[in-house]
């Protein structure tokens, strides 16, 4: 049940299987669009996945081990102080890896679009982690510091940021790598007029 093995079809069924799942979504995504345009058999299939839950849980697996890969050669540098600083450097590090690997990102976001459906909680479940909840412990910590405006709640900062961090891609222009790097400052920027105390200079 993983893509991680060589075998026939291989690379046709994971563009197929990413292609369907991110268009159509995990409830509507058919296994026989798949098949078609894999040009595999079910039996092939189901001798590697056990069904449609399998075949996206290893699909997932697959996004992990080249976020993993990508990372283990592009670490991120040391962070400096400051909630902008750090989110800037993970965002320079995650729209990177997105715009090198079309296809991870694509799926990664699409899932996302499945919160609250059986499927993610499966995913969840398999692979044991909340990107929502480890980006929201970064905010507590330096809401915590007083690193943002006074007069927002917790609450809502938090809501804002996972939605401007998970909606990054759709924000800025990932065609042209030479634009990523003013679109996040031009982001961070937002979010310091928006979001943070104003430090004295």
């Amino acid at each position: 049940m993983s893509f991680r093995g060589d075998f026939e079809h291989h690379d046709a069924l994971l563009r197929s299987a990413v292609d369907e799942f991110c268009q159509r979504g995990y409830d509507a995504a058919s296994i026989n669009r798949i098949l078609a345009a894999s040009a595999m058999s079910k039996g092939q299939l189901y001798h590697h996945f056990t069904n449609k839950e399998g075949l996206y849980l290893g699909l997932v697996e697959w996004t992990i081990d080249q976020k993993a890969a990508w990372f283990a050669q592009h670490p991120l540098e040391p962070l400096s102080d400051g909630f902008l600083a750090t989110l800037g450097a993970q965002m320079r590090a995650g729209l990177g890896f997105a715009a090198a690997h079309p296809a991870v990102d694509r799926l990664s976001r699409s899932l996302l679009a499945e919160r609250g459906r059986p499927i993610f909680a499966a995913v969840t479940k398999r692979f044991g982690f909340d990107a929502d909840s480890a980006l929201g412990i970064v905010v507590d910590h330096y809401y915590a510091q007083g690193e943002f405006r006074s007069d927002l709640t917790l609450a809502f900062v938090r809501r804002i940021v996972l939605l401007i961090v998970n909606h990054a891609p759709d924000l800025l222009d990932l065609t042209k790598p030479a634009d990523l790097d003013p679109g996040i400052d031009e982001l961070l920027a937002f979010l310091r007029g928006g979001l943070t105390q104003q430090r004295p200079q």
